[in-house]
């Protein structure tokens, strides 16, 4: 079923293949994410877990750690990104963690139910959140439980709202699309989500904000790297065709924003995502 193929072609675009290409600065920077939503997690030792939109699997691969006598499976929309994952797997040598290509909205995982769900940023994209919401808990046992974080608005993260004002001076603004169609800020509104998981028929539903810190690779400078080579400002330049010249003008303009979040050669860039949990 093709219900999110909108999702599974540009995760196999060049777009979404900068995922791997940018993975450990990307791993780096969201450590402290996947590390505190884990934690809520409480993912005990011999738990089943499904990862949902597990990308290169460094979720997966530390759910896994945490789960030594249990199972992780990873499921993603995209091949290519779960090729990488499975050899980033088969290099670490654990042996219970495994991955799906599957649209999580549409694919029947109620053979086998899971005891938790986590998703690192996996759960804004579907084209029905409800309809997916109802998809995964019937994926759980039932004293199953969901754990996942989102973005919350670019305005407060300037890990994408920087790159987006360069991006914006440099070639110009893209026309206004509504922030909560499926990407990665449209659960940015906490309120809205609650109720979209009431809808879909779950409980013990508790949304808010927590602020993080993104701690990329390679201080300033690599923080600017990867925080325009994702994102919105990978957006526009695409949009306008943008040259080397122009990237490297935005990546400039990134790192001098980004100077304010120098902690002694360690760029800590201030986040804010949003903690979604509920029960079967």
């Amino acid at each position: 079923m093709e219900t999110n193929k909108a999702q599974a072609d540009y995760w196999a675009s060049p777009a979404g293949l900068k995922w791997i290409e940018h993975e450990h600065a990307l791993d780096s920077a969201m450590a402290g994410m996947l590390r505190m939503m884990l934690d809520v997690a409480e993912i005990g030792a011999s738990d089943r877990v499904i990862d949902i939109g597990c990308g290169t699997g460094a979720s997966t691969l530390d759910a896994a750690r945490r789960a030594p006598d249990g199972t992780v499976l990873g499921v993603d929309i995209s091949d290519p990104l779960l090729a990488r994952a499975a050899d980033r797997v088969n290099a670490s040598g654990l042996k219970n963690a495994s991955f799906l290509l599957a649209d999580a909205q549409t694919y029947d995982f109620s053979a086998q139910p899971f005891d938790l769900l986590v998703s690192r940023l996996g759960m804004s994209f579907f084209s029905d959140s409800v309809a997916a919401l109802k998809n995964l808990s019937n994926a759980l046992n039932k004293d199953g439980k969901m754990v996942f974080v989102c973005w919350a608005s670019v305005e407060k993260n300037p890990w994408f709202a920087i790159p987006k004002s360069a991006a914006e001076e440099r070639l110009g603004a893209l026309p206004k699309g509504n922030p909560l169609a499926p990407g990665p800020t449209a659960f940015q509104d906490c309120d809205r989500v609650a109720d979209l998981m009431d809808r879909a028929g779950v409980s013990d539903i508790e949304a808010r904000p927590v602020d993080i810190l993104l701690t990329p690779p390679g201080g300033v400078e690599g923080a600017a790297r990867a925080a325009s080579k994702v994102g919105p400002a990978a957006r526009i330049m695409k949009a306008h065709n943008g040259t080397k010249a122009d990237e490297a003008a935005i990546e400039n303009a990134v790192m001098e924003a980004f100077e304010g979040f120098d902690d002694a050669g360690t760029a800590r860039v201030p986040a804010v995502v949003n903690l979604f949990t509920c029960s079967r």
